[in-house]
């Protein structure tokens, strides 16, 4: 089923020193490299090493090269398989986010035939230097905050609720191609937010469920060194994982949007 390790993505603090080390002292081959990101290939000269040092990208992520995304999808009962979505179109095939029976998260990508050579992989624009990395878009800010006031729903109450789709929607239509995901609209209205260029909603609409202490002291213990990044979670991989592993606990299922609620607060 696993092919190969397709490419493997590492933080680092500050990105020219890191690629100086990589390709001067440890000797790797550079392929690319940008403002953001630097790309290299490792000995057997398929498999490639990207390194950054942006806070909103994984500290480590591991893709592996698959035959085909959607006959896994097609399978995954047999397989014993969870899916966080369905196979997502790319530029070359498909990718899809899994879960294996023990709990582990795997990120898999495909080269079948027939995508269609117009899509984006992982949300990156065709001919873009690093597939598996989110491209950003323009911030149209007096947009974002036209459409944000009109949800009526604070920005801590607004991730995985319906008025979160409609501001996405809208705003999204307004970029063409490429159009931002989710995480990145999320991330343009943290920075709004930080800017004090968000117009004040109220109170939040909902309130997060109760918890015994002991359920609390899980849910943080799940979030490990996340608990000081909350804000950057919301549609992310791993957010999607902390969801699948608390629920895992609890005899009644939180949908995303409560255990965000629940995460909003344990961080505070």
């Amino acid at each position: 089923m696993l092919k190969k390790v397709d490419r493997i993505l590492m933080r680092v603090e500050s990105l020219e020193p890191a690629l100086h080390y990589y390709r001067d002292v440890v000797g790797l081959k550079l392929l690319k490299h940008d403002q953001r990101l630097a790309s290299f290939q490792l000995l057997d000269g398929q498999t490639e090493l990207v390194l950054h040092a942006d806070a909103d990208l994984p500290d480590q992520a591991m893709y592996y090269l698959v035959d085909d995304v959607k006959d896994l999808y097609r399978r995954r009962d047999e397989l014993k398989l969870k899916f966080s979505n369905p196979p997502t179109p790319v530029s070359k095939g498909f990718r899809a986010t899994v879960k294996d029976p023990f709990g582990n998260v795997m990120l898999l990508l495909d080269r079948a035939a027939g995508a269609s050579a117009a899509l984006v992989e992982d949300a990156k624009s065709p001919g873009g230097l690093f597939a598996g990395v989110e491209q950003r878009v323009t911030v149209k800010k007096d947009l974002l905050i036209k459409v944000y006031e009109q949800t009526g729903r604070t920005a801590d109450d607004l991730p995985y609720t319906p008025h979160f789709e409609t501001l996405y929607r809208s705003y999204a239509a307004a970029h063409g191609q490429p159009q931002p995901t989710r995480g990145e609209v999320w991330r343009h209205i943290l920075n709004l937010r930080k800017g004090g260029k968000l117009p004040k909603l109220g109170p939040a609409r909902s309130l997060p469920p109760e918890l015994s202490p002991d359920e609390r002291d899980r849910l943080r213990e799940m979030l490990g060194p996340d608990i000081g990044k909350r804000d950057r979670l919301p549609y992310t991989d791993r957010f999607d994982s902390l969801v699948d592993e608390f629920n895992g606990t609890q005899t009644r299922k939180l949908s995303p949007h409560l255990v965000w609620r629940l995460v909003a607060t344990l961080a505070k």
